[in-house]
């Protein structure tokens, strides 16, 4: 093996060492609560040599949140590629980002986080990569949507572009809950699930072609 070749492998497994611990602190204490210092300490490496592989904290976040947005891309890409219409394909998707938060919970809270105004102006290779991935998430369900107009299982009087953000919106929000809401809901013994199931119905009747019934001559 070329001695450049396995300085490579050592770089990445470093890399990777760093990126694995930073996972671990944000996941167990939040963005906002962890420290470069932390970080170093739980890779086993020195200051210097962290920030020669990141920058910044906020450039291990992205780094981090690139591992969850790469799952739900995936997910929504087979969502997209399933044998049924339009509407089929959108009701996919949608149920995508419900199993994503329930299968990968600290990765869903990372995706919702990296979405607010803190991160707007955030730049890097790994943000850029998230942006395109959530960018092609948003033109597949788009997509979807179109398809359905065509085929007739989605209503055709609303802009497509449009539709999909009331949707995303809808979806992501319901799974973010403020603490008001999860306590109104509580009170009234809904949980997460069937709040869930309650919003698909919600989003069926809102979505789907309604077709004038046949009148006999």
């Amino acid at each position: 093996m070329a001695p450049s070749s396995r300085r490579e492998r050592e770089r990445q497994k470093r890399q990777m060492q760093i990126i694995r611990a930073a996972e671990k602190a944000f996941f167990e204490r939040g963005y906002d609560n962890v420290t470069m210092d932390e970080i170093a300490e739980r890779a086993e490496v020195n200051k210097a040599l962290l920030y020669y592989y990141f920058k910044n904290k906020e450039a291990l976040f992205f780094a981090v949140n690139l591992y969850g947005v790469r799952i739900l891309h995936r997910m929504y890409s087979e969502c997209s590629e399933l044998e049924t219409d339009g509407y089929g394909k959108v009701k996919a998707m949608v149920d995508a980002l419900y199993r994503f938060s329930k299968e990968h919970p600290d990765y869903f809270r990372i995706y919702c986080y990296s979405g607010t105004e803190r991160f707007e102006m955030s730049e890097g290779e790994d943000a850029r990569e998230i942006v395109d991935l959530r960018t092609g998430m948003w033109r597949l369900m788009v997509e979807a949507i179109i398809e359905g107009m065509k085929d007739g299982s989605i209503r055709s009087d609303l802009d497509p572009v449009e539709l999909s953000i009331y949707i995303h919106t809808l979806a992501i929000n319901s799974l973010n809950l403020d603490l008001t809401s999860r306590m109104v809901l509580e009170a009234r013994e809904i949980g997460r699930d069937r709040f869930w199931r309650d919003l698909e119905i919600f989003l069926e009747s809102a979505l789907k072609n309604q077709k004038p019934e046949s009148r006999d001559p």
